[in-house]
């Protein structure tokens, strides 16, 4: 373990190590080693440590995310290859959105971001575990009827959204989906069946024991889903009072809620790279250097050390009526 990162972890934990900050500006640092020593030892001391580090991984990450995914040749067509790039895309871009939602007054609703960021893990360590062929037929297949479904979708409801406000609709330059969709779902679901998944395809779950994140499903799925679906639990912590008046708000818990998204949403980011360091070398090289290793410890290896990784549900919140 490196004096820095040895720093970050004590430091967190216990305030500086005895001698880890002389050798960090020792002579023998270089002069990146003593810049990040600096921001590091700016951010512990500073205030909202968790969502300053989760911002230095997002502004980090971003060349080598760019390296992935710009200049990316299409001669192949629509395969796994571009699906693997574009989640490394989808997760910067969710990790990136935690830091700025966390940031306003909306900071709640932060953990909405991490539902995509789950499903794109657990569906991409699934999908580079088949057959190359396979697996792109599929996405081909998937990706055709989920089109369709959007042009379908859209078919249904905004002629009666136009004529509920008075207006005519305009041509919307789709031909009827319908027959189309139909022909898509069935030949997609002839693959899965082929493929001994049924012809509804692998739910998310068996996506995930496929993949070995079975834990990661059962945890981080629950705590995304809660953000998004309506759950009383989460309705009835926004109403808090004396027993006889209270206020509905988000703002009890909103620390909270940040939190959740800036740990677990890093957890999740470097899983995705884990699970894709191997397609790609700058994203191996990211998950590599020094920089990243020592944040990405602030983040959770710090909290882990206090025993204080953000909770779901507070002890606090059942000692209540």
């Amino acid at each position: 373990m490196t004096a820095l990162r040895q720093f970050v972890i004590g430091g967190h934990m216990a305030g500086v190590p005895e001698g880890v900050e002389h050798a960090a500006r020792s002579d023998a640092a270089t002069d990146d080693e003593s810049a990040l020593f600096s921001d590091v030892s700016e951010v512990l001391h500073g205030e909202r440590t968790l969502w300053r580090a989760t911002e230095r991984i997002v502004s980090l990450a971003a060349p080598y995310v760019d390296e992935v995914c710009m200049g990316v040749p299409l001669t192949a067509g629509f395969d796994v290859e571009i699906v693997s790039r574009t989640v490394v895309r989808r997760a910067h871009d969710a990790l990136s959105a935690v830091t700025a939602t966390v940031e306003s007054q909306a900071r709640a609703s932060a953990r909405v971001h991490l539902r995509a960021m789950v499903e794109d893990l657990i569906f991409v360590k699934w999908l580079i575990r088949l057959d190359e062929a396979v697996a792109t037929e599929y996405v081909r297949h998937r990706a055709r009827m989920e089109a369709l479904q959007a042009v379908k979708a859209q078919q249904d409801f905004l002629p009666t959204a136009y004529q509920q406000l008075n207006t005519a609709a305009p041509r919307l330059g789709f031909r009827e989906a319908s027959d189309a969709l139909e022909q898509a779902r069935n030949e997609l679901a002839d693959l899965c069946q082929q493929q001994g998944w049924g012809r509804r395809g692998p739910s998310v779950k068996k996506m995930a024991e496929v993949g070995d994140l079975l834990p990661e499903y059962e945890f981080f799925y629950h705590l995304s889903s809660k953000s998004v679906h309506a759950n009383l639990h989460e309705m009835a912590r926004m109403t808090w009072g004396n027993g006889r008046t209270g206020d509905i708000s988000s703002n009890p818990f909103e620390g909270l809620h940040a939190d959740l998204a800036v740990v677990y949403g890093t957890w999740v980011f470097d899983k995705i790279l884990e699970v894709l360091s191997d397609r790609f070398d700058p994203v191996k090289t990211l998950i590599s250097c020094e920089a990243y290793s020592v944040w990405l410890a602030l983040i959770l290896v710090g909290p882990a050390g206090q025993g204080r990784l953000p909770l779901l549900i507070h002890p606090e919140e059942l000692r209540t009526r």
